[in-house]
Parts: C-alpha cells; sequence; structure tokens
C-alpha cells in the first residue's frame, strides 16, 4: 500500500532472508515488481535465496557472514570483522574459515580470536569440524539443532561442504512461533 518510493526504502533496509520472506508473502502478481526495488546485488542474494523452500535452512539463511581465510593471522581477521561489523552489524555472531572453494573449514569466536596472540594463523585458533546444517534441512530438524547444541547461529552448507549463508537463532525462535 505504500507510494514506491517507501516501498524500495523500506525494502532495502532489510537482510536478504528477511527480503525474501517479504517477496514471499506477497501476492503472486506483486513479487516481480519488489525484486525491481533491490539493488542488483541484493536482488541476486534474495532471488537465491527464493529457490528454496522457506521451510528448508536455504530459505532461513542470510547470505551474509564473516568469511576468514585459513592463511590469515588474527591481527588481520580482526582488523577485517571489525570493517565486517559497520556493514553487518546483524550477521556477525561467529567468523567462519573458508578455503579458496568455499568449504567450510572451521569456526572462530571472537573471544577466542581476541584472546590470541595477534600474530597467530587462524587454523590455531579456529574450532575444527563446526556442527553445520545442510541446505535442504527442514526447518523443524534445524531447530532440534540450536536446541541441542545453544549456538546463536549455524552456518548452512551444501552436499560438498561449501558455505552457503548462516541460520541465526531469531530466525529459528521465529519458526518455532509459526510451528
Amino acid at each position: 500500500a505504500m507510494a514506491p518510493v517507501e516501498r524500495r526504502m523500506w525494502l532495502r533496509l532489510l537482510a536478504p532472508d528477511d527480503a525474501a520472506d517479504l517477496v514471499q508473502e506477497a501476492p503472486a502478481e506483486d513479487r516481480a515488481e519488489l525484486l525491481t526495488l533491490l539493488d542488483p546485488a541484493t536482488r541476486r542474494e534474495v532471488t537465491g535465496l527464493l529457490a528454496y523452500a522457506e521451510d528448508q535452512a536455504g530459505g532461513l539463511m542470510n547470505p551474509h557472514y564473516a568469511r576468514l581465510r585459513p592463511d590469515m593471522s588474527v591481527a588481520e581477521a580482526i582488523a577485517y570483522l571489525h570493517r565486517f561489523a559497520r556493514e553487518h552489524r546483524d550477521a556477525v555472531y561467529y567468523a567462519y574459515v573458508l578455503d579458496a572453494e568455499a568449504r567450510l573449514l572451521g569456526t572462530a569466536s571472537f573471544r577466542e580470536l581476541f584472546a590470541a596472540d595477534p600474530g597467530q594463523p587462524i587454523t590455531d585458533v579456529m574450532r575444527a569440524d563446526p556442527v553445520t546444517v545442510p541446505e535442504h534441512l527442514d526447518q523443524e530438524e534445524v531447530s532440534k539443532i540450536f536446541a541441542s547444541h545453544h549456538f546463536l547461529a549455524l552456518p548452512v552448507v551444501d552436499d560438498e561442504g561449501r558455505m552457503k549463508g548462516v541460520v541465526t537463532l531469531d530466525d529459528v525462535v521465529d519458526v518455532v512461533r509459526e510451528e
């Protein structure tokens, strides 16, 4: 019901996963027009999220997350995370260590990073073999994983272990309320 300028402003304030939820809830005849209100990069992210069923981990995830390279030093990682957090405050829970093919190698908590020696490599600080969520896992199963591990966010991976995004606890709480 808003004017197009207002609609664009409000839609662009949403995180990609929330924008995808809004587009899914809109009448079918309005969806294409809503997507045109997004900038090209966000439109690609939202379109990618819309490819998943809304009750799958991929449909819940946010594609913005803090990525670290295994060869970074702790000091480089902290500097990067400081810049990342300015733009993506709502996406900073953990840092995810990825190889060149975007496969998830491990996670690093901010507490571990701040306590580590600045010259130490990320591979010495990260936790290998993190708990992950397959991208097509049903949302109820995702909520069970959250309940058993007590994390604030969980990485979503494809069949090859490539990271796709992050499901946060607040998204799962919304799912549980709906269920």
